[in-house]
């Protein structure tokens, strides 16, 4: 198998996002990075059926972007880096961007010219985040069907959304400060679980003896908005005899708070392992648990405000009102396929 030419790939990754062009003509994602440089987009959305249709793109950049999509991930990202335009119209400046500029005026970057953790990394400096979207004409798996096989792989999954954290932040760059020289560190956060660092010495450290305690900068810190989900097969897509599975998923940045308990989704991500930590580490010796990281969110059931009611639906909804049998009406229609249990329907219906 031949290596990989990963700075061959940015360049196709760069000349894609330059060059193509919509059913209309227009440079589809020359017009999202400027909507991104001006504030208005936080999240650029890569469709892989672009990629599949943009004719200088060969099948097996396709591919390679299919089985190895979080460094694919990464390499738009380092794309977008050097293409992402000036804005063209007047943005507010948060804290991230007073920090990168002070960061900037002051020449803080790798001050000893030795150690890449004395470097400020890509990441910390990037206001949007980057997806991956699966194609629309891929049917999607059932939990049951994703295998070990497509670790790492870009899949799509349909299901029932059944357990949503809290969104909650989630660590993504740690920022130190050396007490006794003053110059910063990086630790790039890769797993959901860091080891801080404590003492690091600099060249000038060690030039004056001296061991330099680092101290967390949270505010310099970058972090991204985090929520865990569990989604369950659809009931007609179980096997008979079996119960349903369930896979847990993690949605980050742009794409969190967009489901709740209840909703029929299609979710297209990668298939990750994530290791055991604690006491299951010692237990689970070399099995891992599995994951999902969202790449992209498809609704199938509206939610009651977004659901706009036609005319038929509307008689149907008076004549039902003036009903008699209404409550048992409502009370049988819950878990059809389960007979009788009427009084206990009855309950439930009335408890939600």
């Amino acid at each position: 198998m031949k290596d990989l030419d990963f700075s061959r790939d940015k360049d196709l990754a760069k000349d894609f996002l330059q060059n193509f062009t919509d059913a209309d003509g227009e440079a589809k994602y020359i017009s999202i990075l400027q909507d991104v440089a001006n504030r208005k987009l936080k999240a650029i959305e890569i469709d892989l059926e672009d990629l599949f249709h943009y004719k200088d793109l060969d099948e097996e950049f396709v591919g390679r972007v299919t089985e190895n999509t979080r460094r694919y991930v990464g390499i738009f990202a380092d794309a977008i880096d050097e293409l992402i335009p000036e804005p063209t119209e007047a943005i507010q400046e948060d804290d991230s961007d007073v920090f990168h500029t002070q960061r900037a005026e002051e020449g803080n970057e790798n001050p000893d010219g030795t150690d890449p953790r004395q470097k400020m990394p890509p990441e910390i400096r990037r206001f949007y985040e980057v997806y991956i979207k699966a194609s629309s004409k891929v049917q999607p798996f059932t939990i049951t069907e994703v295998r070990a096989s497509h670790i790492g792989q870009l899949v799509k999954i349909s299901g029932i959304v059944t357990r949503c954290s809290d969104v909650k932040p989630l660590m993504k760059v740690a920022v130190y400060t050396c007490e006794e020289c003053g110059f910063e560190i990086y630790q790039e956060v890769t797993a959901r679980v860091l080891m801080p660092l404590f003492e690091y010495p600099s060249k000038r450290c060690q030039v004056n003896r001296a061991k330099g305690h680092l101290i967390l900068q949270l505010r310099a810190s970058k972090f991204l908005k985090f929520q865990e989900a569990k989604i369950q097969e659809l009931i007609e897509h179980v096997p008979k005899g079996h119960i349903p599975r369930a896979m847990t998923v993690h949605f980050r940045g742009e794409l969190t708070g967009k489901v709740s308990p209840g909703d029929v989704v299609e979710l297209s991500g990668i298939f990750l392992p994530i290791p055991y930590a604690g006491f299951r580490e010692m237990r689970a010796d070399l099995v891992a648990d599995t994951y999902l990281e969202t790449m992209s969110i498809s609704h199938f059931k509206k939610k009651y405000e977004d659901y706009e009611l036609k005319g038929v639906e509307e008689e149907q909804i008076a004549r039902l009102a003036e009903d008699g049998d209404i409550y048992n009406k409502l009370a049988r229609s819950l878990a059809p396929e389960i007979f009788g249990h009427e009084d206990i329907k009855t309950c439930i219906y009335f408890l939600i």
